[in-house]
Parts: structure tokens; C-alpha cells; sequence
């Protein structure tokens, strides 16, 4: 297992960095330099539990939780929520807001 945790961490960087850049392309509402940086610490936290046999739904409800959280916190802020993961390369589809 331990041979397995970089990977494991590669994983969840990647698909919560392609998350974080998809969100704000299509997010409305302020954007915050240390509100994006904490959300991107959050997104890693939460999908890496999932990475080792979660399903892609698990990663996916995983990412969306850390959305909603975000957008509670922050009023006025609206963006998509993922709507599909490719796990062999981390991509992400988004459903626009509102949808």
C-alpha cells in the first residue's frame, strides 16, 4: 500500500487540479486568491480517500461536496459541478451551473 500512496497522491492532485480549473473558468461570483488555494487543499483531501477502488460517482460526489461546501461559504459565488471523470487521466466533464 505505502509503494502505492505517490501515485495515489498524483491522482488526486491531478483530478482536483482539473477540477479547480474547470470550477472557475465557469464560476460566478468573486474570485479570491486564498479562497482558491484552500479549495484546491480541500478538493486533494476529499478525492484521495476515493482514488485507491472508489467508483468515479464516489470522486465525483467527493469533488461536488467540496463544492457546495464552497459556494456556502462564500454567497454569491456559483459554479458547475463535475459531471463525469475520466480516472485514467484525471479529466473532468462540468455541468454547467444551475443545471
Amino acid at each position: 500500500m505505502e509503494q502505492d500512496t505517490p501515485g495515489v497522491d498524483r491522482t488526486a492532485r491531478t483530478i482536483a487540479e482539473n477540477v479547480h480549473a474547470a470550477y472557475w473558468r465557469q464560476a460566478q461570483g468573486a474570485e479570491h486568491p486564498q479562497v482558491e488555494q484552500t479549495f484546491l487543499t480541500r478538493l486533494v483531501e476529499a478525492i484521495r480517500p476515493e482514488i485507491p477502488g472508489g467508483s468515479p460517482g464516489a470522486i465525483i460526489g467527493a469533488a461536488n461536496a467540496v463544492l457546495d461546501a464552497l459556494e456556502q461559504q462564500n454567497p454569491g459565488l456559483r459554479g458547475p459541478r463535475v459531471s463525469a471523470l475520466n480516472r485514467a487521466e484525471g479529466s473532468v466533464g462540468m455541468d454547467p451551473p444551475g443545471a
